[in-house]
């Protein structure tokens, strides 16, 4: 009988353990929620968007449109940098007017319409050279 209140004892001192660990890390929690919120804040003013239904890389790039233009223009990249940049399937979206769903439809069935990509793991890229190759390569000259 007494092993069994020798384990309850145990079992209680184990959940307190646990409430305390739970409390401080629902505090470590709130406090980075907290940063997050005053971050956006800070980047987009009092009349922020709401975020709730954005996926990572779609606030990734408000974020990043947000900073682009509060500092004006960016440095122009190195010739060499240029021909070798790769931008994100997003950007190439844009790049090509189309949305990201089509590119994804377009990859997913190996359509020809696709431009060509670079799979790195679950992350594709584009090449700047490449798309500016294949919207030259489907301009029609007027008749």
């Amino acid at each position: 009988m007494r092993r069994i209140q020798r384990s309850l004892a145990d079992a209680r001192e184990e959940l307190v353990r646990i409430h305390d660990e739970f409390t401080r890390i629902q505090k470590r929690i709130e406090a980075v929620r907290d940063s997050v919120a005053n971050s956006l804040v800070s980047i987009f003013g009092e009349q922020r968007p709401a975020f709730s239904g954005l996926q990572e890389e779609e606030l990734i790039e408000r974020i990043a449109g947000s900073l682009t233009a509060r500092l004006g223009t960016l440095a122009k990249p190195h010739p060499q940098q240029e021909e070798r940049r790769y931008i994100r399937e997003n950007q190439a979206a844009a790049f090509l007017g189309v949305s990201v769903w089509t590119l994804r439809s377009w990859r997913s069935k190996m359509s020809r319409l696709a431009p060509p990509f670079t799979r790195i793991g679950t992350m594709v890229m584009y090449s700047v050279k490449e798309l500016e190759q294949y919207m030259e390569a489907r301009t029609v000259e007027p008749r």
